[in-house]
């Protein structure tokens, strides 16, 4: 085993060849002949009504296979549109060319209608209404009040339907409270996930079946909702998705919901139906750049302390921007940053109010942390006021209240649980060791002692990420062959949208069976060959796959040796694997090769392969404490980041930016996939020092920032990040002690930020981006721009 063992290596990732040389293919690289091309027409207002709209002159076009309405095709277009960008009209031809000369000869009629583009005028009385009838701003629909706590245990009894979700008496606690800090009006920015990948798809009609090639975070779950939009059963279609180019989270596709952006599922597939031809449907980056905007949030944090920095007491009021229809899920994630999750150790009485809040910008769709990095911002750079108020070190104050293996998890997740257990936190381990590298006890000073031109600042922010939720709709399945020449295959439907799934999941199969990761392969890329998997987000991979990839590898490892006792006659007990075959344990030269156990193949009968197989369905009994049901431990992403930067005062402009990335991850089960993750931290960067946000001209709802040119990623150029691995082993949910590892990183960025940005001049900047004339203006050495009086 020792010599076979492939976990906590960084071995070569089973599909990094085909990346790096090209030979992948995406969606777009799938050829049929006579593929058809589609462009769509999309609204010019951010709110307005088709009164008619006139297709004849783009029908008569030679090469025009078919011209898709709300006239037509319902299920795809709708008469009323809420942004700039909606969907109008889509044509099918037989090349690109001519789909855009078409698209200019649709005569449309519309009835421009009043909008609403920022989060604060959306939730004003006299806002116009994005979706008429309906309300711009949503109470989060499950709001409860967790009560009748056990002594025991620390675990709540009792959920009772609220206005806010709570526990304690938030009144007393602020009462008893000897040091309350305040902040109000914080804002993090609408920005977007920036895949490198646009969506679309490319679907298929081979007479019998659909084949839908695209990209996914699960190709099982896309393909039930497909086939439910589509009309027709779910064996009709075979989902395909060999590659994803990135998502970062924004990709999840919901063609059943017209307000997210998986638009290009349903005409492709609708078209494609109807003509009986393959039908691509690929976004330019323009209209790539109009889908998945998130993070914008607005939030007031009020909190109390005892003297001595004990926590007791907080309340948290949320807003959350989801433009026109998206996701309304996120909003719910930003109350791990408050007493529910991250600060639950010593936080005895919690009020949360959040909100999901309607305009009529783009389409939301949660992305990177899923509303974590929100709620972060906010209570992290709270916390932070508190540091200097009470006068203890921003670290110290953290490690004193921080979450802690066995506090409670009251996150309000909608799921059948109450509350739970933190499984395991080494938040403390993380500080400690963020801290060391960058001498923060002689290095980090009050910003009254500093002075002259450029300063230097350090800020640190701490973070708690959800991993996957235990409950309906958290299955997910594998299976693990093994073949007579001692080769194995794993059989899974998990995605790979960039964090290494494919190769981590690998690993543990090699690990389980005893053989060379090199031995291992993997069937993974569709539908038809695989079983369901769980849909690949919340950084559900390593804890509910995991689980299922294991158990599999468990029971084909358990069927050989079975095979193996009858051969060798001796217990299975006393038998183990290697790379040649099956061996006496006490006895190595003692043993079987795979080709002896498995016996005559081919036409001559014998075992031709062995199937292990098992579905988890979540949670895996494991994480359960000593088995009862209702004590269930609940694994979190968990670690800190700290950034050292230098600010020029004359200029408003960030030098010499640094990011110590520390994440404890129970069990690095790949070193350099676990590094890549947190090096993802860089996504902060971009709303930080790049400036990045949505947006729009205020006039006509147009986005002013369209591509990458305007909208500029970060690259390695931006930046140092310094990433850090711990490991704590022990966590009991995951089989090797792993814990989820892929979005924690982007969650603490813009607090770390703004914290070092104040440790360096004393200003507080608690909106983002944080543009040079935000920090001049915290300075003083620019006035506000004075709004223009209305004639």
């Amino acid at each position: 085993m020792d010599n076979t063992s492939s976990l906590g290596k960084a071995v070569r990732q089973k599909d990094g060849r085909p990346r790096v040389t090209g030979e992948a293919k995406y969606y777009a690289d799938f050829q049929f002949p006579g593929m058809l091309q589609t462009r769509i027409l999309r609204s010019p207002y951010p709110a307005a009504d088709i009164v008619s709209i006139d297709t004849a002159e783009a029908e008569a076009m030679p090469g025009v296979r078919l011209v898709m309405t709300h006239e037509n095709f319902p299920k795809a277009f709708r008469k009323s549109l809420y942004y700039v960008g909606d969907l109008v009209a889509a044509v099918v031809a037989d090349n690109e060319d001519i789909a855009e000369e078409a698209l200019e000869r649709i005569s449309v009629e519309y009835e421009k209608k009043k909008f609403v583009l920022s989060l604060e005028d959306a939730i004003k009385p006299d806002s116009p209404e994005v979706f008429e009838g309906a309300a711009n701003c949503h109470d989060w629909e499950f709001h409860a009040i967790l009560s009748d706590r056990d002594p025991e245990t620390g675990l709540f009894k009792t959920k009772t339907p609220a206005e806010y979700n709570g526990f304690g008496d938030i009144d007393k606690g602020f009462e008893e409270a000897d040091e309350i800090v305040e902040q109000k009006g914080l804002k993090y920015a609408y920005c977007k996930s920036p895949a490198m990948e646009p969506r679309g798809c490319t679907v298929n009609y081979d007479g019998v079946k659909l084949h839908v090639y695209t990209h996914s975070q699960g190709i099982h779950d896309e393909k039930y909702c497909l086939a439910q939009a589509l009309g027709i059963g779910s064996d009709k279609i075979n989902y395909v998705s060999p590659y994803t180019g990135s998502s970062f989270g924004g990709k999840i596709a919901a063609p059943l919901n017209p307000n997210l952006p998986s638009h290009y599922l349903l005409i492709a597939g609708l078209a494609c139906l109807a003509l009986h031809k393959p039908v691509h449907c690929g976004y330019s980056r323009e209209e790539e750049m109009l889908c998945a905007w998130s993070r914008g949030s607005m939030a007031d944090v009020k909190i109390g302390f005892k003297k001595d920095g004990t926590l007791t007491t907080m309340d948290f009021a949320h807003w959350h921007e989801v433009g026109a229809g998206g996701d309304k899920y996120p909003p719910k994630n930003a109350m791990l940053a408050t007493g529910a999750v991250l600060y639950s150790h010593n936080c005895r009485n919690l009020r949360g109010k959040i909100r999901y809040v309607h305009t009529n910008r783009f389409t939301s769709i949660g992305w990177q942390g899923y509303g974590a990095p929100e709620g972060t911002f906010a209570v992290e750079t709270t916390m932070d006021i508190a540091a200097y108020k009470l006068g203890i070190d921003p670290v110290e104050l953290r490690k004193k209240n921080c979450m802690r293996a066995g506090d409670i998890d009251a996150g309000w997740d909608p799921m059948v649980y109450k509350s739970g257990y933190i499984s395991s936190s080494g938040i403390r381990d993380c500080l400690d060791l963020g801290a060391k590298h960058l001498d923060w006890k002689n290095t980090w000073q009050h910003p009254d002692e500093k002075s002259g031109r450029i300063r230097h600042g350090m800020g640190v922010a701490i973070f708690a990420m959800g991993a996957g939720r235990p409950g309906p709709g958290n299955s997910s399945e594998a299976m693990v062959k093994i073949y007579p020449d001692g080769s194995a295959a794993l059989v899974c439907a998990i995605a790979d949208i960039g964090q290494g799934q494919h190769t981590v999941q690998c690993q543990i199969v090699a690990e389980v069976l005893g053989l060379p990761y090199k031995k291992v392969g993997l069937v993974c890329h569709d539908t038809d060959s695989t079983p369901f998997a769980t849909l690949v987000a919340n950084s559900c991979g390593t804890w509910i796959q995991g689980w299922a990839t294991y158990e599999a590898a468990m029971d084909a490892k358990r069927q050989l040796l079975n095979l193996a006792s009858a051969k060798l006659a001796v217990p299975t007990d006393q038998l183990s694997i290697r790379e040649e075959g099956v061996y006496v344990t006490a006895e190595p030269s003692r043993g079987a090769t795979f080709a002896e156990i498995f016996g005559l193949t081919m036409s001559f009968g014998g075992r031709h392969e062995i199937v292990g197989y098992y579905v988890n369905n979540s949670p895996h009994p494991n994480c359960l404490k000593d088995g009862k049901k209702d004590e269930l431990y609940i694994p979190k992403e968990k670690g800190a980041q700290f950034i050292s930067l230098d600010v020029d005062t004359e200029t408003g402009m960030f030098s010499n930016v640094r990011v110590t990335m520390v994440q404890n991850v129970g069990k690095a089960l790949n070193p350099k996939i676990v590094e890549g993750q947190l090096l993802t931290s860089r996504h902060g960067l971009e709303n930080a020092i790049l400036g990045n946000e949505c947006i729009v001209d205020k006039r006509n709802g147009w986005l002013m920032t369209p591509n990458f040119v305007d909208y500029r990623p970060s690259t390695a150029l931006d930046g140092d990040v310094d990433p850090f691995v711990v490991e704590k082993p022990g966590d009991p949910t995951h089989p090797f002690g792993a814990t989820a590892c892929g979005e924690g990183a982007a969650c603490p960025s813009l607090a770390a930020f703004s914290n070092a940005i104040y440790n360096a001049i004393g200003v507080r900047v608690i909106e983002t981006p944080f543009t040079p004339e935000k920090i001049l203006k915290g300075l003083g050495k620019i006035k506000p721009r004075a709004k223009r009086s209305k004639k």
